[in-house]
């Protein structure tokens, strides 16, 4: 028989990950391939002594255990780093291009919406110092750490000010330009005309100098570097208006174009610090996640309790952890019990009790209690780091429309470059413009176009769709988990655990002696049978008051038997052909699939409890929304015949399109016979005998209160539990697909209607900055759309101080 195996590492596919036409072994493969690239990974597999066990964990967890390890596999390993100061797209390409070219990277790749740069080395000596020194050396902050939410915050008032500053000078400079666009100037008397000039010149040096000088520092960075960026344009636009102003004043010119240098840095600031905003907004969730894991762990040694830096915890430790401090790492807890809010992971707003077997997970806060916790994995693993790596992934990797914007990108900006040297130099030689005209053409060429626009459709777009589902308690295992949601067709159910709870709930009962239920729960009160549980459960939801039973013993096939209250108690499953006559009302004693369980006291029976397992209250609507959608629903499960079809029934799946009786492999077929046909297939399922269906599914889905092995399995978790967010993932995930194919389409659209429009001197400069603006406010307006936001609200400041400056535009030109 053939064995699958991983086009990474080789090794056989036990729990497949798909990936495109690739499977691979795990999730960790899976990133490095997408990391290196092929032709990168065919390299470093042709080395001899890789280890890729260790590489895999240099990738997952950048740390110095993962460092060592990645130094013995070969010395390949990945490192994060955090950029600050980047203005735009163009900023990415430059820091990943300079990241790119020093000696032992294999791969770097910069996102702007996260400001993050993901590299790939294969030098034990290259750390993250070595290379935030290389980012530093053009102009950019960078270090292993997140900014502060301070620096943050430093960084957005400056930028305030900046515009501020810029606003108030250009219209200034616009007013006093009033003798300019009237055609005085040369009226005035020498001395006039040389303090007006100097006067404007001055306030427009300040505004191009100092509030633009971030653009300046771009520039000067991609000229070292050798990659024209936005910046490059932008500083080239405003120089060259100044510099001619400049020329024009000495030698006695007719115009002077200060406050188009002036004009274009505040509306460019304008744009910068809306999309500073925007994206502030959309990447709260992945800012959120950082925060929650705790500066210090409390870990139990020999000697006491000793403080730890979470990074060195180790499966295996216990953790002391107190009320008022948030969890590690993911663990069980072992010893106390208290109530532990999960929201950020679940959801629900309401903190749940844990208790000594259960499990917990780094980042969730202790409210009231006392735990000790033995971890289970390291913090870098835990569910919640995983969750914000697959963010920040699927916002950085994002598809094939983001693959395309990003190879068009890399050409846009050495494109306008030459479509402004052209248009100059054929409005000078063919059309015998003047210099100033041909410059001020060239000038709207290189700031109307609009690249920021296309860099951050996709992303922005991705990242409030996480922040949207982070809502729902849905977390994100794939980077492209979001593209295949938008284009599922069928949703296939398991049954057991999915649809229904998975715990065993009283659903009908038939007594003579009211003290049966009281005095079952007693002699079951040691046992961890799910009949048990149910028993107990059920007499305390009653509030009846269990007592003490003494001697209960259990015998295989016989059920318990002991005493309690005085009597003698036993407690044994039925068929339902055992059922004393007396009590044999099948209306009370619920469907043909009930668990029966008798009750004798003193030998004589006391009653029939009937336990089964409880549809989910949201299930029938869950599945009714999909259906509207247009979606085939499907139900399968290892039950038999009977308890499918009943809960199909309940729910409203169509009697066709019920399977029973079908496994692990069973399951896996009826996805690959479903996309086969050419369906796109989402299965929806909890437990091991599903992990071979969502890993076999276009898009897994797996419930949070299942076992590790589904949730590893699945490409998005729903770990509030609830059915109602399967609908939601979907509706969300088609609104964030339309979103970007909007996004794109505007994006492109613009550039290719305003950069042909500027050449032919249809804009002013002052004009197409505005233009540029409006079209990134369009984009970032509309991404925000997805969380809720109108845009019309959030643009509504913004357009109210760029009609404020064009009307002083207006007004200037006019002579008002």
């Amino acid at each position: 028989m053939a064995v699958l195996t991983c086009p990474l590492c080789d090794g056989p596919v036990e729990r497949p990950v798909p990936d495109g036409p690739r499977t691979f072994c795990c999730h960790g493969c899976r990133d490095l391939w997408h990391l290196l690239g092929e032709e990168r990974v065919a390299e470093v597999k042709s080395r001899p002594g890789i280890v890729w066990d260790a590489v895999r964990s240099a990738v997952a967890a950048d740390s110095p255990e993962a460092a060592d390890a990645a130094s013995a596999a070969g010395r390949v390993r990945a490192l994060t780093l955090h950029v600050e100061g980047m203005w735009c797209a163009s900023c990415s390409i430059l820091v990943e291009s300079v990241l790119s070219r020093r000696p032992g990277v294999l791969r770097a790749r910069v996102d702007f919406a996260t400001a993050t740069a993901t590299v790939a080395v294969d030098d034990d000596n290259l750390g993250v110092e070595d290379l935030a020194q290389a980012v530093a050396a053009i102009g950019y902050g960078a270090g292993a750490k997140p900014p502060e939410a301070g620096e943050e915050a430093a960084a957005d008032r400056d930028l305030l000010r900046r515009f501020a500053l810029a606003s108030v000078l250009a219209m200034f400079v616009m007013m006093f330009s009033v003798p300019v666009w009237s055609g005085y100037l040369p009226l005035l008397l020498p001395w006039q005309r040389y303090l007006l000039g100097a006067g404007l010149g001055g306030a427009a040096g300040a505004v191009v100098f100092w509030a633009g000088w971030p653009f300046l520092q771009g520039a000067w960075a991609a000229v070292r570097s050798g990659v024209p960026t936005m910046d490059l344009l932008v500083a080239l636009g405003a120089l060259s208006a100044y510099g001619y102003s400049v020329t024009a004043l000495l030698a006695g010119g007719r115009y002077l174009y200060f406050d188009t240098a002036s004009m274009l840095v505040a509306f460019l600031l304008l744009g910068r610090a809306m999309e500073a905003g925007t994206l502030h907004r959309a990447a709260a969730a992945v800012r959120m996640l950082a925060t929650l894991l705790p500066a210090q762990a409390v870990v139990v040694r020999e000697g006491g309790e000793v403080p730890l830096d979470p990074s060195h915890l180790v499966p295996g430790d216990r953790v002391v952890v107190r009320p008022g401090s948030r969890l590690p790492a993911d663990g069980e807890v072992e010893a106390g019990e208290a109530e532990v809010d999960e929201s950020f992971l679940t959801g629900e707003p309401l903190p749940a009790r844990r208790r000594p077997g259960e499990g917990v997970y780094a980042g969730s806060l202790v409210v009231d209690g006392h735990l000790v916790v033995r971890v289970r994995r390291p913090p870098g693993e835990s569910v919640l780091a995983q969750t914000a790596r697959y963010v920040q992934a699927a916002q950085g990797g994002g598809g094939r429309l983001r693959r395309a914007a990003d190879r068009v990108l890399r050409l846009f900006v050495p494109l306008v470059l030459a479509v402004a040297v052209a248009s100059f130099a054929l409005d000078r030689l063919v059309g015998h413009a003047s210099l100033a005209a041909a410059m001020l053409h060239a000038v709207a060429v290189l700031v109307v176009a609009c690249p920021c626009a296309l860099s951050v459709a996709t992303p922005l777009a991705v990242l409030a769709g996480a922040d949207r589902l982070s809502r729902l308690g849905v977390l994100l295992r794939d980077d492209a988990a979001l593209e295949r949601a938008a284009r599922v067709d069928d949703v296939v159910w398991d049954k057991t655990g999915t649809l229904t709870t998975g715990v065993l709930a009283l659903a009908g009962e038939a007594a003579v002696d009211d003290r049966a239920l009281a005095l079952a729960a007693a002699v079951e009160e040691g046992s961890a049978h799910p009949v048990a549980r149910a028993l107990r459960e059920e007499a305390r939801a009653r509030g009846l008051t269990v007592p003490a039973a003494d001697g209960a013993i259990l015998r295989a096939g016989l059920g318990v038997s002991g005493r309690a209250g005085g009597v003698a108690v036993r407690v044994a499953a039925l068929d339902r052909a055992d059922v004393p006559r007396e009590m044999a009302d099948a209306a009370a004693l619920g469907t043909e699939d009930a668990v029966l369980v008798g009750v004798w006291l003193d030998d004589r029976p006391a009653a029939v409890y009937a336990f089964a397992d409880r549809v989910r209250p949201e299930a029938a609507a869950a599945v009714a929304r999909l259906a509207s959608g247009g979606r085939r629903v499907w139900l399968v499960t290892g039950d038999g015949e009977g308890p499918a079809r009943a809960v199909a029934e309940a729910v409203g799946i169509a009697p066709e399109r019920v399977r029973w009786r079908h496994g692990p492999e069973d399951k896996a077929e009826l996805v690959s016979a479903l996309r086969r046909e050419g369906r796109r297939v989402a299965f929806v399922g909890d437990g091991i005998n599903d992990a071979p269906a969502l890993a076999a599914a276009d898009l897994g889905l797996a419930m949070g209160s299942g076992t590790d092995i589904a949730a590893e399995a699945g490409h998005l978790v729903l770990a509030g539990g609830r059915l109602d967010a399967v609908p939601e993932v979907l509706a969300t995930s088609r609104e964030v697909a339309q979103t970007i194919r909007r996004n794109l389409a505007w994006a492109s659209l613009y550039n290719a209607a305003a950069i042909p429009a500027a050449a032919l001197g249809l804009a002013s400069p002052t004009l197409a900055a505005a233009a540029m603006v409006a079209s990134s406010a369009f984009v970032l307006g509309n991404s925000l759309r997805i969380l809720g936001l109108a845009p019309w609200r959030y643009a509504r400041g913004a357009l109210a101080v760029a009609s404020w400056l064009a009307l002083l535009v207006a007004a200037a030109r006019l002579g008002l």
